[in-house]
């Protein structure tokens, strides 16, 4: 095969391809000499060949006996009989190979109006011995230097005794095949002919050239296929017109069966396209219209007129511009970002304000440093949303896991670690026995617990980050989304996990004096984290991904509400109502009653103490709790 790699050789093959097209039966000039001047395989055509290469051993065999072939039966429809390929078949000779005839050239041709063969006598009409016949010529001068001699024996009139002939016998690599040609005033066809050579035998053992056989390959019913060739094609004679297409960038060529003619294909859009021309039928570009186009344009050149137009974006297939990917709102996503800005403001003031009143008994029994951590947390929660802004990408969806999840672990984990540590000090005996677990030490045990995080984080993201995702809503319109896989249910289930823990935790400390008691709020922010928190995930997934980004969006933000603003608003809510109410840092105790962290007045069953009016239990918690250069009673109980 020629390679289409070099351009002088597309372009060839260009003018092949023209020349195919401007010769037709009106303008063809008689006999055979308008060919194509084009070298191609003709492999696949090689058991089409050997009827013309057995009827010129057996001439050559008639020649060595007789000397002549003046008995010869010129019947040569067998080997066109029974062979659709094969269009004809002849033999021609030299002069004087016949006695009588100095031209001699039988042929039998299909006749595919009446499906019959015809038969005649080339030589009446036409002088096949002229060097312009190539099918005949070209074998005159081939060289015999290789041409094999064979001996066969024979009997005849009856002798016992066998007599031996010798002769040429030629095979495929001996003939010749010509270029393509039209054949005008014969069949009108385009065809390509294989002669096979007919030798005499001298008695010097010189072979002298006596005629040829010949069988012709119509290429009438043969596609010229122009478009490129892929790997998987199955090879073909005339694959040498691969690539010589006119299909424009935005087009891929479709081959047609329409026999030896130039532009039998047409270019239909590539996906990601479509025809411009939404009324046509045929939904793509004809490649005779587009050569003819560059043929009286003299140019070879891209052409818009031949070109698809691009699908909306995020459309792999498309017969029009309707839009396929979901057009986010940016009123909602802004609006979303208003209301976790303000979130993160709101968490912001309420880190504020604990700072101011770290002295006061409300705050301090809680822990301030933990209600701070609780602030930073809710913060970053927030902060996840803020990073999906906009279009989801691999990137973002890679972003988001890290604030949410470090955020949760660090909110919820310094909301259960001081209510464990009231657990431990009233589960050891309460004023019986002293327990030493200041913040430090509780800050000591947390900290594990968010470096795991972290190191899973990390493990996840370099392993199997997450990545964006294509999703379609319920009215078939794409749009991008950040995949879930086992590691996020994974990581869902130990958050889980750490939220029953805590439900655990508030029902150990359930009966603990009121100043230490916040069991009954956290239990409240847990099971909302669980059922609502569960609840808004998996409307996120079952509802949110149907009704498009907009509305996983809004989830998004509907999740941290639950997360953060309902525990935020549960925890602090009852603080700085006390705050607002004037209670000072001594709490206001009555014989035998104290005011709560909700400014309630409840009873006590701990003995009234002299010191400060206050109960001994109460003061030794607050002592085991606080900082010695913060705790009020701390010299009493050192």
């Amino acid at each position: 095969f020629v390679h289409l790699f070099c351009t002088d050789q597309i372009q060839a093959v260009r003018r092949a391809l023209d020349y195919v097209k401007s010769i037709h039966t009106e303008t063809c000039r008689g006999g055979t000499g308008q060919k194509l001047i084009l070298n191609f395989d003709h492999n696949s055509w090689i058991d089409y060949t050997q009827p013309a290469t057995r009827t010129a051993n057996f001439l050559s065999s008639i020649i060595a006996l007789d000397g002549h072939l003046d008995r010869f039966n010129a019947d040569v429809r067998n080997n066109v009989r029974g062979n659709s390929l094969i269009y004809g078949s002849a033999i021609a000779l030299e002069p004087g190979v016949i006695s009588d005839k100095q031209k001699f050239c039988p042929y039998a041709c299909r006749d595919r109006a009446n499906d019959t063969l015809v038969t005649f006598d080339i030589a009446n009409g036409y002088d096949y011995q002229t060097n312009s016949t190539d099918w005949y010529d070209l074998l005159r001068t081939v060289s015999t230097r290789n041409i094999s001699m064979v001996t066969d024996k024979f009997s005849s009139n009856g002798h016992t005794v066998p007599n031996l002939l010798r002769y040429p016998a030629v095979t495929y690599g001996d003939g010749k095949w010509t270029y393509p040609y039209f054949d005008c005033g014969g069949g009108n066809i385009w065809m390509s002919t294989y002669s096979s050579p007919i030798f005499s035998l001298s008695s010097a053992d010189n072979l002298s050239f006596s005629g040829v056989a010949t069988i012709d390959i119509e290429l009438t019913n043969l596609n010229i296929n122009q478009c490129d060739l892929q790997d998987d094609d199955d090879v073909k004679v005339f694959d040498i017109f691969r690539g010589t297409h006119s299909c424009q960038t935005t087009t891929s060529c479709v081959a047609l069966n329409e026999g030896f003619t130039a532009g039998a294909y047409v270019c239909e859009c590539k996906d990601g396209f479509y025809f411009p021309n939404a009324s046509a039928i045929l939904k793509a570009f004809r490649g005779r219209d587009i050569e003819e186009y560059f043929e009286h344009t003299n140019t070879s050149s891209s052409a818009s007129q031949f070109q698809c137009l691009p699908c909306s974006r995020g459309c792999e297939t498309c017969i029009s511009a309707t839009p396929c990917l979901y057009d986010v709102s940016t009123a909602v996503q802004a609006l979303t970002i208003i209301i976790i800005a303000v979130m993160i403001l709101g968490c912001s003031l309420i880190s504020i304000v604990t700072s101011r009143n770290k002295k006061q008994l409300v705050i301090k029994t809680a822990s301030p440093i933990f209600l701070h951590l609780m602030c930073l947390g809710a913060v970053l929660m927030c902060s996840s949303v803020l990073v999906m802004f906009g279009e989801a990408t691999s990137l973002t969806c890679t972003l988001q896991i890290w604030p949410f999840h470090v955020g949760f672990t660090v909110m919820y984990g310094a909301l259960l670690i001081k209510t464990w540590r009231i657990s431990e000090i009233f589960r050891s005996g309460g004023a019986r026995k002293r327990v030493n677990l200041p913040d430090k030490a509780l800050l000591q045990r947390m900290l594990p617990l968010v470096v795991c995080v972290i190191i899973y984080l990390a493990i996840w993201t370099g392993i199997d980050p997450p990545v964006v995702v294509t999703e379609k809503t319920s009215s078939n319109l794409k749009f991008f989304t950040c995949s879930m896989s086992w590691w996020t249910y994974v990581m869902y289930s130990l958050e889980a996990l750490l939220l029953l823990a805590g439900v655990y935790l508030c029902f150990t400390v359930r009966k603990a004096p009121a100043h230490f008691n916040e069991s009954k709020f956290i239990t409240w922010a847990t099971y909302n984290a669980i059922i609502l928190g569960s609840f808004v995930i998996m409307l996120t997934r079952l509802v949110g991904l149907s009704a498009g980004p907009d509305i996983v969006y809004i989830l998004m933000m509907a999740q941290q509400q639950v997360f953060v603003t309902i525990t935020m608003a549960l925890i602090f809510t009852p603080k700085f109502w006390t705050l607002y109410k004037g209670v000072s840092g001594d709490s206001v105790m009555y014989s035998n009653h104290v005011m709560t962290i909700t400014g309630r007045i409840k009873p006590t069953l701990a003995p009234v103490s002299p010191v400060y009016g206050g109960s001994l239990t109460v003061y030794k918690s607050v002592g085991v709790q606080c900082q010695p250069e913060d705790c009020l009673w701390s010299s009493t109980f050192q």
